[in-house]
């Protein structure tokens, strides 16, 4: 009676002591992979709108060319991912493939995006990078977009404000013979050529990179874009190999199975949501998921960076106007990033190194809504210094 008394109080110890071995392990790579992807992201000033506004302000490709370079280094790593550890990535969350291709989704959502980030003054990633930096702007702008990705994803608003209409504006590929919306699917294509238009891809983007961000005197530029590639094509390696696969396992047998599993890598649309559901049951490991984790490894790996270069800065604007901008502007950012299915770089990092067309039409999209909301700026700021 006493052995079985010892018994019951050691599974129940057990049962209350937190989390399994192989889900706290894959957990642990996804934060090392985020600490790593929030240092480069803060020491090279990785952001899309930050280049787009260097290259129509003074013609300078440089930042710009940070972001097309890591694109360029995760189509190369994720493509050998796939390949050589066997990762399926027709099966990824969000589902970059699918064969529902959301045209709707993805051009709606990343025009609202766009313009919402150029108000907000950032993406998801370069407002943890500048939170981190101390910019309150920053900090109340991932506030805000992390609400409207909570209300987007946890309540019934995209049910019954979106999906009604935004539903219908889809195409099934599988009607017209394409099991997926990969690059080498839609041309009936099979690995070879899959490969061959990955490596075009890839060595297209590199060279632009390269022509505007020469090597001589650009090297932790570089070595930074190396670090983003590279942290996206593991992202799915970890998710989809075998710690993902032992995490997977694990959580089968859990009372509360671990929320958020399957083959993915970094995104920031549904993940700041999460943030605010974690926030809300704590005490409850299983909504620990990937997303959590990497919007805290990015803040921390972003601020170790920032401590390190002595980049930290307080600032706040002053101005009520550029206070109601940011609130704004988050808020698109938010309801956009989650309508799209991806942001900047779930889209334009993890979507584009999986070759998938709606990632392509996705960021294309936000370029387009940031390019016009940039120009909307340019023109009444050049008008007021007429005036």
């Amino acid at each position: 009676m006493a052995g079985r008394h010892g018994a019951d109080r050691r599974i129940n110890k057990d049962e209350g002591s937190g989390m399994d071995p192989a889900i706290s392990q894959y957990l642990l790579y996804v934060l090392v992979l985020s600490v790593v992807f929030g240092g480069a992201a803060q020491f090279t000033r990785f952001c899309l709108l930050g280049g787009m506004s260097a290259y129509m302000g003074e013609r300078d490709g440089g930042r710009m060319a940070v972001y097309l370079g890591a694109i360029g280094v995760a189509i190369v790593v994720t493509t050998l991912v796939q390949w050589f550890a066997a990762i399926d990535l027709d099966q990824t969350r969000p589902p970059y493939r699918t064969a529902d291709f959301a045209w709707g989704r993805y051009l709606i959502g990343g025009l609202l995006f766009g313009a919402g980030m150029v108000l907000a003054r950032g993406c998801p990633v370069r407002s943890l990078v500048r939170t981190s930096q101390g910019s309150l702007q920053a900090l109340v702008a991932i506030v805000v977009m992390a609400v409207a990705a909570y209300a987007m994803t946890r309540t019934s608003l995209f049910q019954t404000a979106f999906l009604p209409w935004v539903g219908a504006l889809s195409v099934d590929l599988t009607a017209i013979g394409i099991p997926h919306q990969d690059l080498a699917a839609l041309v009936g294509g099979g690995p070879l050529v899959y490969g061959l238009i990955a490596a075009a891809l890839a060595a297209l983007l590199l060279a632009v990179s390269w022509r505007w961000l020469p090597l001589g005197g650009n090297g932790l530029a570089w070595f930074g874009v190396l670090l983003l590639g590279t942290a996206v094509g593991l992202g799915f390696w970890v998710t989809g190999g075998a710690p993902g696969q032992a995490a997977d396992m694990a959580s089968m047998m859990q009372t509360m199975p671990q929320e958020g599993l399957g083959t993915q890598s970094f995104t920031f649309s549904a993940p700041l949501g999460d943030v605010v559901y974690f926030l809300q049951n704590v005490d409850n490991t299983s909504t620990i998921t990937f997303g959590v984790v990497a919007v805290v490894g990015v803040f921390l790996g972003s601020l170790v960076s920032a401590l390190v270069r002595r980049d930290v800065q307080f600032a706040a604007p002053r101005a009520i106007g550029e206070w109601l901008r940011t609130v704004i502007g988050a808020a698109m950012v938010g309801v956009g990033a989650v309508l799209a299915m991806g942001c900047t770089v779930g889209h334009g990092l993890t979507g584009l190194s999986t070759l998938a067309l709606g990632s392509m039409l996705s960021i294309a999209s936000i370029m387009l809504g940031a390019w016009i909301t940039l120009r909307i700026q340019r023109r009444r700021a050049d008008a007021g210094c007429a005036g």
